[in-house]
């Protein structure tokens, strides 16, 4: 009976800390919690569509993954999950990180949306072929040797493992294929010439 209590203890104890850490994060500014993973991809209520369109065509380049641990149920077998860090600078997606940061989460400090380069770090598990941020653990940001926690939101999970879904997506709601767009890059480049 002594060892359930003191179970019961700690599990409460850790709730509390796990409530702590989540109330000490950056809190959203657009709670898209109610709404489906499909939904959100579907209607594009993260607005990305054309940030995946342009890092097809090249005009963007991802974030560097930086580190990466993986858990696997063994050599063999597929992964469940992991922890990974990418960093966004001047030569990546840094604009459309910063973006992302001002519709969906609360005021960050200046530092943060003034930064040459910003490391995002999410913990995320494997479902259906895809990675998904986990919702119960803060996204991290990591700016000039401090760490601010963000509240999970579905728009990170979109923003770093959406590609293949919004290639998919593009298809499913009729968009033209890539390559029957005209490229303003390829128009803007013939009249500097």
């Amino acid at each position: 009976m002594h060892w359930k209590r003191l179970l019961a203890g700690v599990t409460g104890a850790a709730v509390l800390v796990a409530a702590a850490l989540v109330g000490c994060a950056v809190g959203v500014r657009r709670d898209l919690a109610k709404a489906s993973p499909s939904e959100v991809i579907l209607d594009d209520q993260c607005h990305l569509q054309d940030y995946f369109d342009d890092l097809a065509r090249g005009r963007e380049k991802p974030p560097a993954l930086v580190r990466s641990d993986e858990i696997q149920t063994s050599d063999s077998e597929k992964t469940l999950g992991g922890r990974s860090a990418y960093l966004f600078g001047e030569n990546t997606s840094l604009p459309a990180l910063r973006r992302l940061l001002l519709e969906n989460w609360k005021p960050l400090p200046a530092a943060v949306m003034a930064a040459p380069e910003i490391e995002v770090e999410v913990r995320w598990c494997e479902k259906l072929s895809t990675r998904w941020a986990v919702n119960d653990e803060n996204v991290h940001l990591r700016v000039a040797g401090k760490t601010y926690a963000l509240v999970p939101h579905p728009c990170m999970t979109v923003f770093l493992f959406g590609q293949a879904l919004f290639e998919r997506r593009r298809e499913l709601v009729g968009l033209p294929p890539l390559a029957a767009l005209p490229d303003a890059g390829a128009a803007d480049r013939m009249t500097s010439d």
